[in-house]
């Protein structure tokens, strides 16, 4: 064809595989495939021109009824001819919906989901999408529109953890080209012709438009645009995750948490790409400027005591010494009920609400001791060991320094022997030794680091 370089796309494709990972990784590739020109001109350049293993998949997401059985009839059909394993499903998307969601969200949700899964089952180290440059554009346009910040001027990233894009450099007229040269055939998605969808018009009225009547490589500069704030958000988010490293912390109950006082160390900027970070880390959905701008209040000012939710499940509580990201239930929950166990002899453990307790004998020239989270402390031989929420101590509230505020209520507190010992808090009551009580030594873990041996906090140094 006229003016058709098939060579540049192949170059592109392996330049774009060099830099993504994936080229000389060893890694199978697991290719997502609708049979559009996109993702087959994908799926030849891996089976034909790439030298590694190659698997795809097709979902059938249940938006149309004869195209789309059709679309994975001819999915399944060239991959059984080009000699790819080939995975195929069926959801029924809409049904699948959750509450908030378009449409498209679940339809992507959905369809990662699938890829993902497929991908362990093959054992592929990358999961291959069949995006262009001119899909790179399009959402550059379309967040600009929308309203974004420099992120979503991006465009479409090479790489997102597993997931890469062998044809991101390649425009889709070019790769069409590709295709028919090679008398490959795909099939149309009728739906991407309906302009009643926006991304639709700007790729079918608003682009030609400014391509006629503004500028004709309005195009080149927008992935212009996209490659270099690519390379500034890349920095940036390196410099988020070095932040993010250096605040964390690790204690007990929580998701996440940092010490407030070297959030406090932060600018503003520092902390808006921190808590970004931290949120893209953990899948949650991304704040607004506006609620960014109400935590980092919360964060920088002066109250000890205070919650900010996040999603509709997950809070940040803040305290004066560190800021967690917690479950709503965690401040708001009912405590365990109180525990009674039988006087311990030798050895022996006990859950109680997310904890676990584990004992053993000490030597009985041992005198009670306390550490963050173990003591040696007597059992009396003729009553119960007890364990409750250190909320039933009246006094904790006021005692308490070293354990938050959102973490009372699920806070374990053993008595016995007129003794009160607490992790972190240390003894509440220590009346000396009582006749006829045995020396333990006590370790409390949480049940999910129960496996992991002695595991160590650092909330504590601040």
């Amino acid at each position: 064809m006229s003016g058709f370089d098939s060579k540049s796309v192949k170059d592109r494709f392996r330049s774009a595989g060099t830099s993504q990972g994936w080229w000389d990784s060893g890694k199978a590739v697991l290719a997502a495939v609708s049979g559009g020109s996109d993702s087959m001109s994908m799926l030849w350049l891996l089976r034909f021109f790439w030298k590694g293993m190659v698997y795809a998949a097709h979902l059938e997401h249940g938006f149309r009824e004869e195209t789309a059985i059709r679309d994975a009839h001819f999915v399944e059909e060239i991959c059984c001819k080009w000699g790819v394993d080939c995975r195929i499903e069926h959801r029924n998307v809409p049904s699948l919906k959750m509450s908030g969601e378009t449409l498209e969200e679940a339809g992507r949700r959905e369809r990662y989901d699938f890829l993902r899964k497929v991908s362990r089952e093959t054992g592929a180290g990358f999961i291959a999408t069949g995006h262009t440059a001119d899909d790179s554009t399009e959402t550059i346009f379309f967040n600009l529109l929308r309203g974004t910040g420099i992120r979503g001027l991006r465009g479409i990233p090479e790489v997102r953890g597993e997931i890469v894009r062998p044809v991101i450099r390649c425009g889709r007229s070019e790769l069409q080209s590709f295709l028919s040269e090679r008398s490959v055939p795909w099939v149309t998605d009728e739906s991407n012709d309906d302009v009643s969808y926006f991304r639709n018009r700007i790729r079918h009225v608003i682009f030609p438009f400014i391509h006629k009547e503004g500028n004709p490589r309005f195009r080149e500069h927008l992935m212009a645009l996209g490659g270099e704030v690519s390379v500034t958000e890349e920095a940036r988010e390196n410099k988020a995750a070095s932040l993010a490293a250096w605040a964390r912390r690790s204690f007990p109950l929580v998701i996440r948490v940092w010490s407030r006082k070297t959030l406090l160390s932060m600018s503003k900027g520092d902390l808006q790409s921190l808590f970004a970070f931290e949120g893209r880390d953990l899948g949650l959905s991304p704040l607004s400027r506006v609620k960014t701008d109400t935590l980092l209040e919360l964060v920088t000012g002066p109250g000890n005591m205070w919650r900010f939710q996040w999603e509709r499940d997950l809070e940040i509580c803040g305290s004066g010494k560190m800021v967690a990201l917690v479950t709503r239930t965690l401040p708001e929950g009912e405590h365990p009920a109180e525990s009674r166990v039988g006087s311990p002899d030798g050895s022996g453990s006990f859950c109680w609400g997310p904890w676990r307790l584990e004992w053993i004998s000490a030597e009985e020239t041992q005198t009670p001791s306390s550490g963050d989270f173990s003591c040696v402390m007597p059992v009396s031989k003729v009553e119960n060991l007890e364990i409750r929420s250190l909320k039933c101590l009246e006094k904790a509230k006021k005692q308490h320094g070293r354990v938050p505020w959102w973490c009372i209520s699920n806070w374990p507190m053993v008595k016995s022997a007129g003794y009160s010992w607490s992790p972190l808090e240390g003894f509440l009551d220590k009346p000396g030794m009582t006749g006829g009580g045995q020396m333990f030594r006590f370790r409390v873990f949480e049940v999910r680091n129960s496996k992991k041996g002695d595991h160590r906090y650092d909330i504590c140094a601040g």
